[in-house]
């Protein structure tokens, strides 16, 4: 007889799948990390391949399939968006590229329909770290649906979090079966629970990659919450939009873009600075007004691992200088109008 804990864990995965269009599969991982590690395992990606991931990301996109033996290769991205950039994927893929990893910044989808073009063309398999992806879409279809593997997380920061944790979204019908090996230490679990098997045992590689039910309980009740939330989010969002345009033209800062037939999920507002100006200077005058904003992500080929490993002809200078001008603004469900009108004050007053 299944216990409570199963149920609950049944039950949260559904919650999910349905958020996500119902995909042929979604089990939930202790992290978006591990997700993406069990991805370049499934696609069996090892030493002489080559990945592709875009230069501004986690360095947790870039991990996940170095440590299965993979070369990595830096794609330059989107000006408008952070997002990789299809042109500069064309550039860097080769005859031994076996994955190409869409990073969907902010939850803002990239350019999805060319990198699945240039996947039928060129033979590698698509993989989307959706890390901030949940509530996201593009032309009506699920962030994480679009590759043969897709991954979420759950991190605390996120809109829907457990603390720590994730979800390995299995696109493709042949791999669910590995996938469910994979996530159980390499054993046919599922298939005991399920009554094929007589006794469960080691059939491939995996590790422990499944969410404890303690962090199931947690996202259980995150999930039950979170559609007041993305609301807020969004009139929050929305509202920055509309009181930092008229300042954006003036003092030649870029606010984000939202692609044609896209939907966001208010993860992230962020400002890319005029070429020149000292993101320091915003940041202590805006501190000086109680209102805290941050940097994100350096651009990977240029950290201190990342300049030992990037090919020499992988320069990605648009990521470089989006890392290096971005600021992201609080964005907080709890947040009130006053909160909101004392950030717009202390940003519009930092560059003139």
């Amino acid at each position: 007889m299944p216990s409570d804990s199963d149920e609950l864990r049944r039950s949260t995965t559904r919650a999910l799948s349905s958020l996500l269009d119902d995909p042929p599969a979604v089990a939930l991982t202790t992290s978006c990390t591990h997700a993406l590690e069990a991805a370049g395992l499934l696609l069996g990606v090892g030493p002489g391949h080559e990945v592709v991931v875009p230069a501004f990301t986690l360095s947790s996109t870039a991990n996940a399939f170095l440590l299965r033996g993979a070369t990595l290769r830096f794609a330059d991205v989107d000006p408008a968006t952070g997002n990789i950039d299809p042109n500069s994927v064309a550039e860097r893929t080769t005859d031994r590229t076996a994955v190409v990893v869409a990073v969907h910044y902010a939850g803002v989808a990239a350019d999805l329909p060319a990198l699945l073009e240039q996947s039928r063309t060129l033979g590698w398999g698509l993989v989307e770290d959706a890390a901030q992806g949940l509530y996201g879409s593009l032309d009506g279809r699920a962030l994480g649906r679009w590759g043969r593997l897709g991954a979420i997380s759950f991190h605390r920061t996120k809109n829907v979090s457990c603390g720590e944790g994730g979800a390995l979204v299995v696109n493709d019908p042949e791999l669910i079966t590995p996938a469910d090996v994979a996530l159980d230490k390499g054993n046919d679990r599922v298939a005991f629970d399920a009554g094929v098997v007589a006794a469960y045992q080691w059939t491939g590689l995996g590790s422990a990659w499944r969410m404890p039910i303690e962090s199931v309980e947690r996202l259980a009740v995150s999930l039950d919450g979170a559609a007041e939330r993305q609301r807020r989010r969004h009139v929050i969002w929305d509202r920055y939009l509309e009181g930092l345009t008229d300042w954006a033209h003036s003092t030649g800062s870029t606010l984000p873009t939202i692609p044609d037939g896209a939907e966001h999920p208010a993860h992230i507002f962020w400002i890319l600075l005029p070429e020149g100006a000292s993101r320091e200077a915003v940041r202590e005058h805006c501190a000086a007004r109680g209102v805290e904003v941050t940097q994100h992500y350096a651009s990977l080929p240029t950290t201190t691992y990342g300049r030992t490993i990037a090919h020499p002809d992988d320069a990605c200078p648009v990521a470089e200088q989006f890392a290096a001008r971005l600021i992201r603004l609080p964005l907080d469900p709890t947040m009130d109008d006053g909160d909101l009108d004392r950030v717009l004050e202390a940003v519009t007053t930092s560059t003139r």
